[in-house]
Parts: structure tokens; sequence; C-alpha cells
């Protein structure tokens, strides 16, 4: 018995040390890249445009946050295309309210503070899935999410997806510790983008977490009356316009297509009925495991949303992350742990050779593999044919 947790930590510490070199070579090729332009131009970031927003609300009224004219006269303010570029806004009011604090500080230092927030949340995360709470188990997540594009692009674009799925993160594990009440505050960050984990309410409702989800509904319910107060219907009027124009790839909304349905069947009744009937599976999934821990109902409810969302950003990616994180939590066996690592392996080569002439050939691969995990998890594992934990560390990044 010794001497199979000595290979297994061997494996486990020569699997960090290769996602070690993978990390630096992809921070290394960000620098190179978007980031080091970022760092010199802060405006550029997703953050940029967050400021802008906030902007928008303190200086011309919450009521105008998506008036193309208030929102021209702030962007030249803060110096025009030179200092950050012309976006039509997209965001909901709730994150102009959360980025209210930063704009009392210079643009770049309130980027910086920004984005060692978000580190942080991306430790913190990693802390929550992280297997064991061993040193080697808890920073073998951290380099595995540098490896590979969609968190590193998230953190140097300052995006809000990282401090969504931190919360995600968290109610998931306070769900699994029954503290049912606090997980349902923190699904409300599913306003700021909803689309990457909007199922996750239905698995846990199909679950029995009904208390959960009515704090979410009460929480959600209360948002949008202060953000219909404070921006009139005009106002989300037009941020329903602005929703439907990113979800229908826009130009001027840079949505990528090659992840998506919608990039491969069109946005018609055929994507409409395909997603319907991914939303099924989900939710069957979900129920089927409704007498076990959360963690595969969460996390397959990630998965769906993925699936089935009309729009998403190369950094959503990182939302599959999570799911994988959160899902080896749950009662699996070999194949579905093979299916995981093959997964991380394809958002891998999608670091590398995901936006060039490979995109829809990997866009399409990751699809396939996306829904072959939610079919695979339909089926039920007893204890007696699902893997120990202890004999899979270190196989899965």
């Amino acid at each position: 018995m010794r001497s199979v947790v000595v290979a297994l930590r061997s494996r486990q510490r020569l699997t960090l040390v290769l996602l070690i070199a993978l990390a630096i070579n992809q921070i290394r090729i960000a620098m190179e890249g978007w980031g080091s332009f970022v760092l010199r131009h802060p405006g550029f970031a997703d953050f940029g445009n967050y400021y802008l927003y906030a902007l928008v609300g303190l200086h011309q009224g919450w009521s105008r946050l998506y008036d193309l004219a208030a929102q021209q006269q702030e962007w030249l303010r803060l110096g025009g295309s030179d200092v950050i570029p012309w976006f039509p806004i997209i965001y909901p009011p709730p994150l102009a309210w959360l980025v209210v604090p930063f704009t009392l500080l210079p643009m770049p230092l309130a980027f910086a503070c920004w984005a060692a927030l978000l580190f942080g949340l991306v430790l913190l995360t990693c802390r929550l899935v992280a297997l064991e709470q061993t040193r080697l188990a808890r920073w073998t997540p951290v380099v595995a999410v540098l490896a590979v594009f969609p968190v590193l692009y998230a953190l140097i674009l300052g995006q809000v997806l990282i401090l969504e799925l931190a919360a995600l993160a968290a109610a998931w594990w306070l769900v699994s510790k029954g503290r049912e009440i606090p997980a349902g505050i923190l699904l409300t960050v599913l306003v700021f983008k909803p689309q990457v984990a909007i199922l996750v309410p239905v698995a846990l409702l199909l679950i029995g977490r009904w208390r959960t989800v009515a704090v979410w509904v009460a929480g959600s319910a209360l948002i949008a009356a202060v953000a219909l107060m404070t921006t009139g219907v005009d106002g989300l009027r037009d941020y329903a316009s602005r929703l439907s124009g990113a979800a229908a790839t826009a130009p001027e909304f840079l949505v990528p297509t090659q992840f998506t349905l919608g990039g491969f069947i069109g946005h018609g009744m055929v994507r409409l009925a395909v997603a319907g009937l991914l939303i099924a599976v989900t939710a069957a999934v979900a129920y089927r495991h409704r007498h076990e821990a959360p963690a595969i109902p969460i996390a397959c409810a990630l998965i769906g949303s993925m699936l089935v969302t009309p729009y998403l950003h190369s950094q959503d990616l990182a939302t599959l992350l999570l799911a994988g994180g959160i899902a080896v939590h749950g009662r699996l066996d070999r194949w579905q742990y093979g299916l995981l690592s093959a997964g991380y392996l394809l958002l891998l080569a999608i670091s590398y050779w995901g936006f060039g002439g490979w995109g829809s050939i990997l866009g399409a691969a990751l699809l396939v593999s996306e829904t072959v995990w939610l079919l695979a998890a339909l089926r039920v594992r007893t204890p007696g044919d699902a893997v120990r934990r202890t004999e899979t560390l270190g196989q899965v990044a």
C-alpha cells in the first residue's frame, strides 16, 4: 500500500512540474502579445469598459447607462480611442454599481487593484475545488488553469467572469455543506454573465435545493427592481436590444462563433431544437443524481449552459475548467475521468491552435466532448463501480 501511495505522489509531482512548464509558456505567449499591450494601455482591457460604464452612471445619470450619446461623452472625456476602444455597452446595470468604488482611483491604479482582486479570487476558487488540502493538491489546480488560455486571458482583460466563477464555486461548496441560504445569495452574481451558468438554478431545483433557488430568485428580483427604478424602462429596452445584437453575433461586439452551436448549425429552429434537447439531458442528469452530493448536477449544469448559450467569448471557456474541478468531487468512473482529461487536453490544444485554421475543428470537437460528458453522466454510479478519489489524484489536472 505504501508503494502505491509513493507512486501516486510521484505522479502528482511530475504532473505539477509539467503543468508549471506549460503555464510559464502560456504566460510568456500572453505577455508577448495582448498582455504587454494591456499593461501599457489598461483602458483596452475589459475593465476599461467597466470603468467607463460606471462613469456614465455617475456623471450622466443612471437612467442614461445605455444612451450612446452619454457613453460617447464619457468616452471622449477619458481620452477617446487613444485610451479606450469604443464598444456599445452591453453590461447589466449591477456591473456599473460594482465598479463605482474603483472610479475613485485613476484608471491604471484602479485596474491594478481590480486585477489583484481577481487573481485572489482565482486562488480562492482553486482552493475550493482542490481534492486534498495538501500543498501539492492546492497548487496543482492553480498552475493547471494558468497553463491554458481562458483564465489567463480573463485575468489580462480584467473580466468579471472570474468573480462570477469564484462565486459559483463558493455556492457549490456551501450547498455541499448544507448552507443553502448563503449559496443562494452568491448565485445572484449570475446577473453579470448569466449565459455561462443559467442552468445551475434549474439543476439545484431538481436536486431538491429549493431554499438556494428561492433565495436566488428573491435576490435577483430585488436587483432587477433596483435596476428598473434606476435605469428606467427605456434604458432596459436598449439593454435588451444590445443583448439581441450580441446573441446574433453582430460584428461590433466581436463575438466568436466557433465554440457555440449557432456557429455550426445557425441560429434558426434547428439550433433551438438541439438546445432544448440538451437542456432536457442536463435536467435529466441533475434529477438522476438528486440523491448524491451536488457536484455532478452543478458541473453538468455548467456544461449544459455552455452548450446552449447563444453567444460566448473565448475567455468564457474558463467555465469548463470550473465544471471539471467540481465534477471530480462527484462519483465518477474511469471513463468519466478519461473524458475530463481529454477535455483538458482539448482546451490546451485550443490555447495554441484554436483561433487559426484549426479553430472550427477544435471548436466542433469541444462541443462534441461536452455533449458526450452530459450523456455519460446520465448513468448513476454505485459505490462499487466508482473510482476512489485517492486513486485518481494526479490523473486529471
